[in-house]
């Protein structure tokens, strides 16, 4: 008697155990939508072994904020360490700037000098025309519309500060072989690889550039710089390739090939460097 009555409650009591678990189950098949997952925590399973049921459990409550489709995320229990309430670096901003811009970083107030921009070096520093070359970028805007205008402010701006030695003029070279031979030719000729092709034919680059001993003459060492910094017709510019002295060093040497007098030849004196002229 005993017995079968308790045999009767412990069915009972099952009876509301299966139905609490397959609620759950419900629930877990709903959220992860994969029937298999339900069937895991059934109640079979769990009148096996209760503690690996509240494992699986879980996990698979973990394993719900996995997304099936790679390029969708899945559940997100904290959004704010995966999307930041802040604007990133060229994100648009509902705040327009004075200029109408939308964009949530600001342009540098015109004449700002990057931290590092100019060498810690004294010779440069109190070199007038060697100190121009690092800060003629802030008086350019690099506007197709306003090229010439910037071009010719160039030309009146800057000079090469370099001297013209035989240790520059070689490094002149090596740049120039690296960077400009492939259009300009060996010989500054205008007749490049990709210009004029080994059988005379005409290359795939079109645009024929003029020989340096006819176009440099009529043009000044600011042009030079301003054209290798920024492009000229369809050259692009090399500024991102070549720092400031670099540049200086291929003007000197495309001045040789031109035939031009770089200041009295003295790239003969094997005792001079590269040392910026002197600030008069």
């Amino acid at each position: 008697m005993v017995q079968s009555r308790l045999r009767k409650e412990f069915l009972k009591m099952m009876k509301h155990f299966n139905n609490k678990i397959n609620h759950f189950s419900f629930l877990i098949v709903l959220f992860t939508q994969n029937p298999f997952f339900g069937y895991m925590i059934s109640l079979n399973f769990v009148k096996k072994m209760k503690l690996s049921n509240i494992i699986v459990f879980l996990t698979l409550v973990l394993l719900s904020s996995c997304g099936r489709d790679p390029k969708k995320p899945g559940r997100i229990f904290i959004p704010d360490m995966a999307y930041s309430p802040g604007y990133e670096t060229y994100a648009e901003s509902p705040i327009p700037t004075p200029e109408g811009h939308l964009m949530s970083a600001r342009l540098p107030v015109q004449g700002t000098i990057p931290r590092g921009a100019i060498p810690d070096d004294e010779k440069i520093k109190t070199n007038q025309a060697y100190l121009m070359s690092y800060l003629a970028k802030n008086y350019f805007t690099h506007k197709e519309e306003k090229w010439e205008e910037e071009y010719a402010k160039a030309a009146a701006m800057l000079q090469n500060p370099l001297e013209p030695t035989k240790e520059n003029i070689a490094r002149g070279k090596e740049l120039y072989t690296i960077h400009c031979q492939v259009c300009h030719g060996e010989k500054g000729e205008g007749n490049g690889q990709i210009v004029v092709l080994p059988d005379g034919s005409d290359g795939p680059y079109t645009a024929v550039p003029p020989a340096y001993s006819k176009r440099l003459p009529e043009i000044k060492d600011g042009n030079m710089f301003y054209s290798i910094s920024y492009g000229k017709g369809m050259m692009g510019g090399y500024g991102f390739a070549l720092n400031v002295t670099e540049r200086w060093q291929l003007i000197l040497y495309i001045k040789t090939l031109a035939g031009l007098n770089v200041s009295g030849q003295a790239s003969n004196d094997l005792n001079k460097t590269n040392e910026p002229k002197k600030s008069m």
